[in-house]
């Protein structure tokens, strides 16, 4: 099957790739130009030979579509914020006062008192620490399947019974199954938009469960992980902030390192009562985030235009990308986040090696939907390139189960990040 993009996809990018572009960018493979993590696509440039950056783990990569992050990199607000005199100035200070200014703007944003915010060296340290906090033997915890691993492994190292419910059809949160299973349970863990899926439970369907899960767990605690929130486009959609007020003993969690492109910089939030955060800040560790981040976190924060862009942009490449792949005759998954789940008919760690091969680094396998990719959405112009060298291998002969096992074992750093951070 042939495949071209047309130039009325975008007007910023026109131009259809020819066989010839395909050719030359599939020559790539893994000799490609190595994109160091967090510096933005706009300014991007291949570096001389012999001084390239080079991944700790996993092989190099032209198009890195794998970890859920924000190839835009760094707002610029943010990277004003870190000019060198600036550094200077707060590298010797503890971060006490710009994580109290950002913790002031957040509850501002919020409308809820600043006790109710957290802050942390990213939102994979809070979804430890709330795990830790309210699961135990005899304290289950409740949570799709798939969906992002953190709460889950956690609740294994307290002994915790973890009762998971697989995700319908659609890739979404059967909600009603879950709490059908949540009598006794110490928590619910709703990651809304879900990874690695990408849809949404309506608000609507959120509050109905957190009542029966209520009704069944007087004790329990409910996680919301919003770590994609600024992302969805969907009316139906909203954040579970508001219902803290009437639960106390419902939390939300935010990251910076997703819209706000500051993946490396860990910066994390959880909303909740503080009688709750109490319990929770009990498993972490205090001052663990640097004034730097924090002040990066606070000016990103403020400009709501840069983020309104970044929000517009993924939605146009994530529409562009579904589309292709569509086209070419895939189930994509609903999704309304950075990335989307394709199926592609065969195991997806045959696929991800495959991918690798062409110089294109995607997500390992999700189980059970291990014939699903996920993939994330890069810039326009970096899924312009990449699709082309997609696509052709999902019809491409499958490789052999021993060979699958290489994607595997090629997805080491994906797998490893997924542990740490909320992707």
């Amino acid at each position: 099957m042939a495949f071209t993009f047309d130039d009325r996809e975008n007007s910023e990018t026109a131009g259809r790739l020819s066989r010839r572009d395909m050719a030359r960018l599939m020559s790539l493979g893994a000799a490609a130009l190595v994109l160091p993590a967090g510096v933005g696509a706009a300014t991007r440039q291949a570096a001389p030979a012999g001084t390239r950056p080079q991944r700790a783990i996993g092989p190099a990569t032209a198009f890195r579509l794998s970890s859920n992050e924000n190839n835009y990199g760094l707002a610029p607000a943010a990277i004003a914020s870190m000019h060198v005199d600036k550094v200077i100035a707060q590298a010797c200070r503890y971060g006490g006062e710009a994580t109290g200014q950002l913790t002031q703007a957040l509850a501002k944003a919020h409308g809820v008192p600043p006790e109710s915010i957290m802050l942390a060296a990213g939102s994979g340290e809070i979804l430890r620490a709330v795990t830790l906090a309210f699961t135990a033997p005899g304290k289950a915890l409740v949570l799709a399947s798939p969906t992002f691993e953190a709460p889950g492994r956690t609740a294994q190292m307290t002994k915790a019974e973890v009762r998971a419910v697989p995700v319908t059809a659609t890739g979404l949160h059967d909600l009603k199954a879950m709490a059908g299973v949540s009598s006794g349970a110490g928590m619910a863990f709703i990651c809304n938009p879900n990874n690695p899926t990408g849809g949404i439970n309506p608000d609507a369907e959120v509050a109905e469960f957190v009542k029966a899960f209520r009704a069944a767990s007087p004790d329990g605690y409910v996680l919301m992980d919003e770590a994609y929130y600024d992302y969805a486009t969907d009316p139906a959609y909203a954040t579970a902030i508001p219902m803290i007020a009437k639960d106390p003993k419902v939390l939300v969690s935010r990251t910076f390192s997703k819209i706000h492109g500051m993946a490396g910089m860990r910066v994390g939030y959880l909303v909740g009562h503080p009688d709750a955060l109490a319990i929770v800040r009990a498993r972490t560790s205090s001052g663990t985030l640097s004034a730097i981040s924090a002040a990066a976190a606070l000016a990103s924060f403020e400009d709501q235009a840069y983020l309104a862009n970044q929000k517009k942009l993924n939605t146009e490449a994530r529409a562009f990308t579904r589309k292709a792949l569509a086209d070419a005759g895939y189930n994509v998954l609903q999704s309304e986040v950075t990335f989307i789940m394709v199926d592609v008919k065969r195991e997806a760690a045959v696929y991800q090696q495959m991918c690798r091969e062409a110089g294109v680094a995607i997500a390992r396998p999700f189980p059970p939907l291990t014939n699903y990719a996920r993939i994330t959405i890069g810039t326009m112009d970096e899924m312009r390139k990449a699709l082309p060298l997609m696509i052709p291998l999902l019809s491409a002969p499958a490789k052999t189960s021993a060979q699958a096992a290489l994607g595997r074992t090629g997805a080491a750093f994906d797998a490893l990040a997924l542990d740490i951070y909320s992707c």
